[in-house]
């Protein structure tokens, strides 16, 4: 079962008060985030159980979802008819996205903004010797969305892979296009402007069919195998 849904935060999204169905975890990071920032948290968690309800049928306060600072979420409950599921969450200038699933899962989203910096320094310190030949035969004016895909790709990958064996340098991690059919794809991608979004997840299958709620129109999307290389000797 795999699930997944974006959303956009209406313009006046404010929130003052602390959602009655947060956890404990959720309530202490409530604290420590800004007033800014809390809409965006709120919505996630929001959209979050949403999709765990649709997905298990247990009904979403009944959920507990960590937010542990620099960890992954983890979602639990004490009814007895719910089933073991992994979690994934985002957000990017008000946007937020969520997955979930019966397998590990991943979900990363980026937005369209004006680049801050040089794309080739990006392109540099993430994208691997191989990857950095193929990206500079890119048209200038599609470097960025190529950047952005490479990214949010080996992002979505990085969440969903167990820890040891997923480097932070993701010079150290190869992703590559590939055909949705058969079992090689662990990664999808959508454009949907102003959303760049990636999903990863070992069940091809699922994969292969998962539809994201609430994209904007979609104007590209695409599947990639991503997996950790070994560091040069």
């Amino acid at each position: 079962m795999l699930r997944l849904a974006v959303a956009r935060l209406p313009a006046s999204a404010a929130s003052r008060v602390a959602p009655a169905w947060f956890g404990q975890s959720e309530r202490r990071r409530w604290d420590s985030t800004s007033p800014a920032a809390r809409p965006a948290f709120v919505a996630s968690r929001a959209l979050l159980r949403e999709l765990l309800e649709a997905g298990t049928g247990v009904a979403g306060e009944a959920w507990r979802v960590s937010a542990e600072a620099g960890q992954a979420p983890v979602a639990t409950s004490e009814d007895p008819a719910a089933p073991a599921m992994h979690v994934s969450l985002s957000h990017r200038l008000g946007w937020v996205a969520a997955a979930v699933c019966d397998t590990p899962v991943g979900i990363d989203l980026e937005c369209d903004r004006p680049p801050r910096s040089d794309p080739h320094e990006r392109a540099l310190l993430m994208l691997a010797p191989e990857e950095l030949d193929h990206w500079r035969l890119v048209p200038a004016d599609e470097r960025e969305d190529a950047l952005l895909a490479y990214w949010t790709a080996k992002e979505a990958w990085f969440k969903a892979a167990p820890p040891p064996s997923a480097p932070w340098d993701f010079r150290r991690v190869q992703a590559g296009p590939c055909e949705p059919a058969g079992a090689r794809a662990n990664v999808r991608t959508w454009r949907a402007r102003p959303v760049h979004l990636a999903l990863a997840c070992a069940n091809a299958r699922a994969l292969a069919t998962a539809c994201c709620e609430g994209l904007p129109p979609l104007d590209g999307q695409g599947w990639w195998r991503v997996d950790a290389i070994a560091p040069p000797s």
